[in-house]
């Protein structure tokens, strides 16, 4: 009877721990308008001090973005105003 308890502890565990994540993705939230601009401004002062190409700059900039954004457990953007 012990290992059935045990058992069915373990899956109810297992079975509990996905809903968690789930929980946590939806918690997460769009970042204020001011920080994104703050973000592309900071990273576009990055892109000049590695010498980004103009061409390459809205991708280098938008990726930047999304990493800071991501990193604070914000939503990732899908463009960035530069």
């Amino acid at each position: 009877m012990k290992l059935f308890s045990a058992l069915a502890s373990f899956v109810l565990a297992a079975t509990l721990t996905p809903t968690s994540v789930v929980a946590d993705e939806v918690q997460q939230q769009s970042a204020p308008a001011s920080l994104i601009a703050e973000l592309t401004h900071m990273c576009v002062e990055w892109a000049q001090d590695d010498e980004v190409a103009t061409d390459a700059l809205r991708q280098y900039v938008l990726q930047c973005v999304n990493e800071e954004l991501s990193a604070s457990d914000y939503m990732t953007v899908t463009d960035v105003d530069i």
